[in-house]
């Protein structure tokens, strides 16, 4: 009976180490796994930091970018602003000019390089300006037309000197000294403006343009709009070109005229 009482004994305490075992088995377990898990979370949530800051990097640098964006933008329009105000100013400074296109460069200007440019005012003036001056006395638009000193205040080519009907003769830029002599060129040259005789027309001269001196900018896109399919007639008014489109009669006015030909046209 002690024996089998003592072998109960020794099983009774086998299993029991056994379960001891096993919950410590497990305890354990379960630490690895609150251990882990305390891990795999701190894992996470620097994770979700660095996302974060990411974001805010993000953010950040996206707010930097409209700003840059923005600064440009406005700096972009300060400069088109200028540009507009100084091509503005100049044509304004050229309120009294006049751009003869056609006019030969003949022998007697050449001659006459060194003079100053009065060789050139006394042709300009007694060829084609003097005709157009006394018609408007004649129409009582001034009073007497002017000598070629008193009428012109400065001549000059705008462009080199080539004599030849092989090449075209540069303009002929002329500064007058008043805005009635001006108006007076303008008002009468369609009906008293002379036309090449017969030494010109051998220097390559074929018909006088009198035109308003418009500055390079508006100068190109007047060019443009005449070419244009889209416009059907385009002038220019103290330096403003307008135009009216083709099929349509209505007169539009160029405000801007660094903008694109197609957005003028819109």
């Amino acid at each position: 009976m002690s024996k089998k009482s003592n072998s109960s004994d020794a099983k009774l305490d086998a299993l029991m180490a056994s379960m001891d075992a096993m919950t410590r088995s497990q305890e354990e377990m379960r630490e690895e796994m609150r251990h882990s898990q305390e891990e795999t979370k701190s894992l996470l949530e620097a994770s979700l930091r660095r996302v974060e800051n990411l974001e805010k990097k993000v953010v950040a640098m996206a707010d930097n970018q409209a700003a840059t964006s923005k600064h440009l933008a406005s700096h972009d329009s300060d400069i088109s602003y200028l540009k507009v105000i100084s091509n503005a100013t100049d044509q304004q400074q050229r309120a009294n000019n006049i751009r003869i296109l056609g006019f030969p460069v003949l022998s007697e200007e050449l001659s006459a390089a060194g003079d100053g440019g009065s060789r050139l005012r006394d042709l300009i003036h007694n060829r084609l300006l003097k005709p157009l001056f006394e018609d408007a006395v004649r129409e009582r638009f001034i009073l007497s037309p002017p000598a070629a000193q008193e009428a012109i205040l400065k001549i000059f080519r705008a462009g080199r000197l080539n004599q030849g009907a092989q090449s075209a003769p540069p303009p002929i830029i002329v500064v007058l000294a008043s805005p009635l002599l001006r108006a007076a060129v303008f008002r009468f040259k369609g009906k008293a403006l002379p036309q090449p005789n017969t030494v010109e027309k051998e220097a390559g001269a074929r018909r006088f343009y009198l035109v308003e001196d418009l500055t390079r900018p508006s100068h190109r896109l007047f060019k443009a709009l005449q070419a244009s399919e889209a416009v059907a007639k385009v002038w220019t008014t103290d330096g403003q070109i307008k135009f009216i489109k083709t099929g349509d009669d209505s007169i539009h006015r160029v405000t801007n005229v660094f903008e694109p030909l197609d957005k003028i046209l819109e």
